[in-house]
C-alpha cells in the first residue's frame, strides 16, 4: 500500500496563514477523516479506523513497500464449491496429495475466501471428505502453527509433496505486518496465572491486551476446565511499540524466531480485518456439506448465511467472454460439478443459479477436470471483475 507523503504537505506557496495553520492542526491530530481520505473508504466505515486508540494511518505505513499482494481494503467475498470425489478420481494418496495442493494453491492465487467441500458419493464419502478437508486447512495454516494445530496423522502423511501456497499471512520469521496469524493456550481457571499470550512465530510471545474478546470474536472462552494444553489460532493486531520493536529488528538483521518473552502486546482481532481494513487476503475458510444442496447455505461471511450471487459452470451454460460483468455482490460463491457436471448432482441446474457459465469454449479435450476448470473460471472471474 503506497504512503501519500505529499498529502500532508503543502503543495501551494501562496496559501493564506489562516488556510496552513487549519490543515496544520489537522494534520497533527491525524484524524480519523484523513485516514478514511487516504484508505478511499466511505464514512459508513470510519468507526473500522477507530479500534483501540490506534492511529491507522500510521499502521498502515508500518507495511514494507517490498510486499507484492496488498490491494483494496474490500468487503466482498468470493467462495466456490467443489465436489468430494475429485479426489476420490486420482489413481494414488501421493497424487492426491499434489492435486490438493495445486488447489490450495489456486484458491490463495486468487483470493478466494471460502472452499466448500460437498458429498457427491454417499455413504462412502466420510474418507475422502476428511482427507480434502484436512488437506485443505494444513495447506492454508501458517507453518509455523502447524506444530500446535496438526497432530500426526496419516491422511497428512504426504504434505511433503505439496507445493506451499506463500499466501500474505504465512510471514517468515523475518518478516513482518501489523497483522499475525498466532495460537493462543487457554489458562486453566484454577490458575494464577492470569495473562494471555500468543505465539506468533516471532522474536517474542505477544501478549493479548483484549483476552475478553477470544469469546465474542471466537466462540471460545480463554478459561478452560480441561486438562492438557488446548490451543485456539487467532488474528493478532500488534501495537504501535510492537511495530516500532518489529521495525527495529527488522532493519539491524536480528533474528527473529527467538524466544524473547512479552516484549510484544496486540490484540484479538476478527480473521477478516486484514482483508476489510488492510487489503491483505487472510487465507479461505474450509466447510463442509452433506450435499450439493446444503452447501448453497451457511456462507459463513453473514448473518442470513446466503450467497446473494450464485454461479453454476458448464459447458452447456452462457459462454463467460471477457466482456462479461458480473452483477454487485457481496457475497458470491461458484460451484464446480463433478466429473459428468452439475448435471449428475442437481435436476435442471440452469434454473438453480443466478448465473450459468461456460467458462471453456472450444475446449479440444472431452472432458475439463474440476481442478482445471477452478483455475480457468477463476483466472476469468477475477480478471474481467478484480476483487
Amino acid at each position: 500500500m503506497e504512503e501519500h507523503d505529499s498529502t500532508f504537505v503543502n503543495v501551494t506557496s501562496n496559501k493564506n496563514k489562516k488556510n496552513k495553520k487549519r490543515k496544520k492542526n489537522k494534520e497533527n491530530e491525524g484524524s480519523n477523516e484523513l485516514s478514511a481520505q487516504e484508505l478511499n473508504v466511505s464514512k459508513k466505515r470510519k468507526k473500522d479506523f477507530t479500534s483501540h486508540n490506534i492511529n491507522f494511518v500510521h499502521l498502515f505505513k508500518e507495511i514494507p513497500q517490498r510486499i507484492p499482494f496488498i490491494g483494496k481494503p474490500r468487503r466482498n467475498t468470493l467462495s466456490v464449491s467443489l465436489p468430494v470425489s475429485l479426489i476420490e478420481n486420482v489413481q494414488s494418496d501421493e497424487l492426491r496429495a499434489y492435486v490438493i495442493g495445486n488447489i490450495a494453491r489456486t484458491l490463495t492465487i486468487y483470493g478466494v475466501n471460502e472452499v466448500v467441500l460437498y458429498n457427491d458419493l454417499g455413504d462412502k464419502s466420510t474418507r475422502w471428505m476428511e482427507y480434502f478437508s484436512m488437506n485443505l486447512r494444513y495447506l492454508e495454516t501458517p507453518q509455523y502453527l502447524r506444530k500446535f494445530l496438526f497432530p500426526m496423522d496419516p491422511t497428512l502423511k504426504y504434505t511433503g509433496l505439496q507445493n506451499p501456497v506463500n499466501a500474505p499471512h504465512h510471514l517468515r520469521s523475518s518478516e513482518w505486518l501489523p497483522y499475525r496469524e498466532g495460537v493462543v493456550r487457554l489458562i486453566r481457571r484454577e490458575s494464577t496465572y492470569t495473562s494471555l499470550y500468543a505465539d506468533c512465530g516471532i522474536f517474542s510471545s505477544v501478549r493479548v491486551l483484549n483476552k475478553e474478546d477470544l469469546e465474542k470474536i471466537y466462540g471460545l472462552e480463554y478459561l478452560t476446565d480441561e486438562e492438557g494444553d488446548i490451543y485456539q489460532r487467532v488474528t493478532i493486531r500488534l501495537d504501535e511499540p510492537s511495530l516500532a520493536k518489529c521495525r527495529k529488528n527488522w532493519k539491524e538483521g536480528k533474528v527473529f524466531d527467538s524466544t524473547e518473552p512479552g516484549t510484544l502486546s496486540g490484540y484479538l482481532v476478527d480473521p477478516e480485518e486484514p482483508l476489510k481494513v488492510a487489503g491483505l487476503y487472510w487465507g479461505y475458510v474450509v466447510r463442509e456439506s452433506d450435499s450439493f444442496v446444503e452447501c448453497q447455505k451457511g456462507c459463513p461471511f453473514n448473518e442470513s448465511g446466503k450467497y446473494d450471487l450464485r454461479i453454476g459452470t458448464s459447458e452447456r451454460g452462457e459462454l463467460y467472454s471477457p466482456a462479461t460483468r458480473l452483477p454487485k455482490y457481496n457475497n458470491a460463491i461458484i460451484h464446480f460439478g463433478p466429473v459428468l457436471g452439475l448435471e449428475n448432482v442437481i435436476d435442471e441446474p440452469e434454473k438453480k443459479f443466478d448465473k450459468y457459465y461456460n467458462f471453456c469454449n472450444n475446449q479440444k479435450s472431452r472432458t475439463i477436470r474440476t481442478e482445471e476448470a477452478l483455475l480457468i473460471a477463476l483466472s476469468l472471474v477475477t480478471f474481467t471483475n478484480p476483487l
